[in-house]
């Protein structure tokens, strides 16, 4: 029985390989955007800490100096936070861009797949029809040779 060779393979590994390299892509991209979060959790609770000394400070006599440490420590958490949500932003704009790449290089694998099942059917059926010929032929023959 004669076994079947799709032609396009070389075109299909690709593909694979293509939707394998996206795949990998995406992932850095979540692993970034993931980080970004943590930054941002981080600068979060380093505010809330600093509120709740900046609090606690404020119920003991203090210095306007410690006020304004306390204060410009704020504001530049205030900044990097508002630069992490920024970021954030940026990164999760990319992740969406890999995803979609991630889907085309999928889609176009998907397609020579069913290509590659289609040509396969068709390859067994015109097959399958040969050897139903071929047995034809041959019953006919032995019919021929009886009468």
């Amino acid at each position: 029985m004669k076994k079947y060779d799709f032609r396009l393979k070389a075109l299909l590994k690709m593909c694979e390989h293509r939707e394998k390299e996206r795949q990998k892509e995406l992932a850095t991209a979540q692993r970034k955007v993931n980080r970004q979060l943590e930054e941002l959790e981080q600068l979060d609770s380093k505010k809330y800490s600093t509120f709740t000394k900046r609090i606690s400070v404020e119920k003991k006599p203090f210095t306007v100096a410690e006020m304004l440490v306390y204060s410009r420590y704020i504001h530049k958490l205030k900044r990097e936070s508002l630069m992490g949500e920024q970021m954030l932003g940026a990164l999760k704009e990319e992740e969406a861009k890999k995803r979609e790449k991630l889907l085309e290089a999928a889609r176009e694998k998907k397609k020579y797949e069913k290509l590659k099942e289609k040509e396969k059917e068709n390859f067994y059926r015109k097959y399958n029809h040969q050897l139903n010929l071929e047995a034809d032929e041959t019953a006919i023959t032995n019919f021929r040779r009886k009468n």
